[in-house]
């Protein structure tokens, strides 16, 4: 692992301090690189983590860089760079967020009611307004006038000919998909001979069940038409946290996990499918020729993954819960491109997020006996994440142009997904005795992830 001002497990520990120390306001400061800097990850061939591919073809090719009006940083400039037909006073664009009521302002360009001559009147009109609507909708004003386009036919005669990257991402958008900004290489909209290809994703889950994403790539032709030309999954996701690795076949997990004892009882399931999913790393590795080197450290990787089972395992039964065993398929012998894929996406993304999560947790949970445990997992998961970009730096050039592309696009997939599962909000005895970052929190880890390390 190369990294920019300092090594991986540097940035993601001063990242962990500089967020509990801002939870607390502590004023603690960082040891290097600041919450906005950190490590570039060298992984060879530049395309570093990925993805799952829920499919056997190699799914739409990943677009160009959008524009510099598309995304500011890792927001979406919904109603900036539009030709629209008409110039209000002030244009915003609302939506619905998690946690959040009444609809809010997601991007907005000038003064709501600034030259209103009744502004008490505008104000109440605009607030009846924002009350009122419960979908993505655009909102503007002109003097005295509130207008609030909720009908897909009311936005296109707003916009006129679609003409602009911006504007068919906003025909997208409205029509409830998320546009997802974080960094420019996650880019959203390729520009076409006859329109514009937009990328968009939906996430949904919560309350035991899993986290599922699914990625839809629409055509917007200049009417304004949206075609969907592609739908698939890219990720199924349980609870995130310090889980490592997980193997291919794992199956999905039953039970409840209401409690911080079931919880644990799963997240030592997780650990325990980490030992199995090393030991395919090891035969896999050893098959391909890999350097003595990887496969030292991946056989250091299944005996740190042992330990961890046992430790969240202890950790589930002083809460009164039984650990779960893991149900795995069989191993597959697979191709080098789909070692490479599996490696980006659990490797290079998740077990990257991962480490910092539980790098979190050592610091910020009140239970001494899992603060202890975190800080043994933090440390072997970050070793974990190090050698995960060692192998995509080793495996990764050895594959195709097109198998490369690939990884770009299941990487973006990932970051995504990993996003809308961090957006939900832990149950309050894991942010304290556990201590798991808050949803806010969470979310900020993997922004800064996707601009630092996975750009």
């Amino acid at each position: 692992m190369i990294a920019r001002n300092g090594g991986l497990g540097d940035y993601l520990r001063d990242l962990a301090r500089a967020s509990v120390c801002a939870a607390v306001m502590a004023g603690c400061g960082m040891s290097h690189g600041g919450t906005d800097g950190g490590p570039v990850a060298d992984s060879g061939s530049g395309d570093g983590g990925t993805v799952t591919d829920s499919g056997t073809d190699a799914g739409p090719p990943p677009p160009p860089p959008p524009p510099a009006t598309l995304c500011a940083g890792d927001v979406y400039q919904a109603v900036h760079g539009l030709t629209p037909t008409e110039s209000p006073t002030y244009l915003g664009a609302w939506t619905v967020g998690l946690g959040r009521s009444p609809i809010y302002a997601l991007d907005e360009i000038g003064e709501a009611c600034g030259d209103a001559s009744d502004r008490a009147g505008c104000d109440a009109e605009l607030q009846r307004a924002q009350e009122e609507t419960w979908q993505n909708a655009l909102i503007s004003t002109t003097g005295d006038d509130v207008v609030v386009r909720t009908d897909p036919a009311d936005v296109l005669a707003f916009l006129g000919t679609i003409d602009t990257p911006n504007e068919a991402a906003l025909v997208v958008w409205h029509a409830g998909y998320e546009i997802y900004c974080a960094g420019p290489h996650l880019s959203s909209v390729e520009t076409l001979p006859d329109g514009f290809r937009v990328y968009a994703y939906q996430a949904g889950g919560g309350c035991g069940e899993p986290w599922v994403t699914t990625r839809f790539t629409f055509h917007v032709s200049p009417a304004g038409e949206m075609t969907l030309e592609d739908e698939r999954e890219v990720a199924r996701e349980e609870d995130f946290g310090c889980i490592g690795r997980r193997p291919e076949g794992l199956q999905a997990a039953t039970g409840e996990r209401a409690t911080l004892g079931q919880y644990f009882a799963h997240v030592a399931r997780l650990e325990a499918s980490a030992v199995a999913a090393f030991d395919v790393m090891i035969d896999e590795l050893s098959r391909l020729g890999a350097p003595e080197g990887l496969l030292d450290a991946a056989r250091e990787a299944r005996e740190d993954e042992v330990r961890h089972a046992a430790s969240m395992g202890e950790v589930a039964c002083s809460y009164g819960a039984t650990p779960l065993r893991p149900d795995i398929a069989p191993a597959r012998e697979r191709s080098a491109f789909e070692i490479a894929l599996e490696n980006a996406v659990e490797g290079c993304v998740r077990e990257t997020f991962g480490a910092l999560v539980g790098a979190h947790q050592a610091l910020a949970a009140e239970d001494p006996a899992i603060a202890a445990a975190m800080r043994g997992v933090a440390d072997d998961e970050i070793r974990h994440a190090e050698l995960s970009w060692s192998v995509a730096a080793w495996l990764e050039p050895q594959l195709s142009p097109s198998e490369r592309a690939r990884i770009d696009q299941a990487r973006r997939d990932a970051i995504v997904a990993l996003r809308h599962q961090a957006s939900g909000e832990p149950d309050p005895d894991l942010r304290r005795l556990a201590g798991m970052p808050s949803a806010a929190q969470a979310v900020r880890f993997v922004d800064h992830l996707a601009n630092d390390l996975w750009a």
